[in-house]
């Protein structure tokens, strides 16, 4: 597997063997594996280890596990804890949601202040493949589709070649320890029971199921390619830039045809949802001063435009006719 890793990182330009990275480590097997072929190949490395506080003395014992690792291979170690409840509660998501916030929040952080080059999580095909199952349920369109990249700014995954089962092969064979997080096995997490009941009937039908998402996934993404030059092209015929605002042609929207798709694709940037789509063609067609308020951005009918502008403060959905 080292030289798989080895290749998949110089073919997708991951980073160079002179760049600082820094290494999200849960204490895992995915993590640790990850960890175990950076020091394989020589890279210089940090690791960083979020402490979520969810899962009692298991919590500070992951944390303890991962900087004895990092202490025994000399390797720089940052962590941090946090209240992942509180913060949830507080901003009114979800605990897996609060937890992905908060910690590629202090991933950057970190990578800042400690001159790393990027951050490499440990992502892999399976997980690849269980992104895209969950994508297609929320009906995110086809960008959500298009699967994990290697690489996305600052942040890499260079697992994302590599199978669960020949991680865990390669695991055993190396005699790497990690810890075992006994929530993985429950399914009453979404991502949990596609792993672990919807993947394993669709396997049944094909055995190379994950192959073949994945090989789906590369199709779509090469057609988003296309369908997003073609939207932003749209985009900047049907809008006009304020200091403030989007301005979009009333008339222009009204002749867009397929409507739906092409709606979806041209507003989800302002945090238009599926399920808005029809309150968005109501306001096209409706009164000046209409609107409607996504998560992210406010939409008003004003005459023979729409004005779309950022919202400051996370509201819920609204529509109102006047």
């Amino acid at each position: 597997m080292v030289e798989e890793f080895r290749k998949y990182i110089a073919e997708n330009n991951l980073f160079n063997l002179s760049d600082r990275v820094l290494l999200t480590v849960s204490g895992g097997i995915d993590s640790m594996v990850m960890a175990h072929l950076f020091l394989a190949i020589n890279a210089s490395t940090g690791i960083a280890h979020c402490n979520f506080n969810l899962r009692g003395p298991e919590s500070n014992e992951d944390e303890a596990f991962v900087k004895y690792f990092a202490s025994l291979h000399k390797i720089p170690f940052f962590s941090e804890s946090f209240d992942t409840i509180g913060f949830a509660s507080e901003k009114g998501i979800s605990i897996q949601m609060a937890a992905r916030e908060l910690r590629y929040r202090w991933f950057e952080e970190i990578r800042l202040k400690n001159n790393f080059h990027c951050i490499s999580v440990a992502h892999n095909l399976n997980d690849n493949v269980e992104t895209f199952l969950l994508n297609l349920t929320r009906g995110s369109g086809i960008a959500g589709l298009t699967g994990m990249k290697p690489k996305h700014k600052n942040l890499i995954r260079p697992l994302l070649f590599a199978s669960r089962s020949s991680i865990v092969e390669y695991c055993n064979f190396n005699k790497i320890d990690f810890r075992e997080d006994r929530s993985n096995a429950e399914t009453k997490y979404k991502r949990n029971k596609i792993r672990h009941v919807i993947i394993p009937q669709f396997k049944e039908i094909n055995p190379s199921f994950e192959t073949t998402i994945i090989e789906t996934a590369e199709r779509l993404n090469e057609i988003n390619e296309i369908i997003s030059g073609h939207i932003s092209g749209l985009r900047d015929k049907v809008s006009i830039v304020n200091d403030n605002s989007i301005s979009f042609k009333i008339n222009t929207l009204q002749g867009l045809s397929p409507r739906l798709t092409l709606l979806f694709e041209l507003f989800r940037p302002y945090g238009i949802a599926k399920g808005q789509l029809d309150d968005l063609v109501n306001l096209i067609n409706g009164k000046t001063g209409s609107q409607l308020i996504t998560s992210s951005h406010r939409f008003i009918k004003n005459r023979k435009e729409l004005v779309v502008s950022k919202m400051k403060q996370i509201q819920k959905i609204t529509l109102r006719y006047l």
